[in-house]
């Protein structure tokens, strides 16, 4: 098949007037089921993001000796493993 044979027969397959003439109209549930999902999405993240902030504002500093080393050395460990390729058996 030459090179314009195919381009032409992909640019016929992508026609929105044979997109339209061929399947059915989708269901407008799924849509609405889609948005409703989305927004639990949002309103989940909102939440999280407000109680964040409340504790942050409201609760008192955490003073603990040495929590902030605890905190970041699995994380640097990660940060090391990945710098080199993954561990290595």
């Amino acid at each position: 098949m030459k090179k314009r044979d195919q381009v032409s027969t992909v640019k016929a397959s992508l026609s929105p007037h044979r997109l339209r003439e061929s399947g059915t109209a989708p269901d407008y549930r799924f849509s609405l089921a889609n948005e409703r999902t989305f927004l639990a999405w949002l309103r989940t993240s909102l939440a999280l993001m407000a109680g964040g902030v409340a504790i942050a504002q409201f609760l008192p500093p955490l003073r603990v000796a040495g929590l902030p080393g605890v905190v970041v050395l699995p994380v640097r460990f990660r940060e090391g493993v990945v710098r080199r390729g993954g561990l290595v058996a």
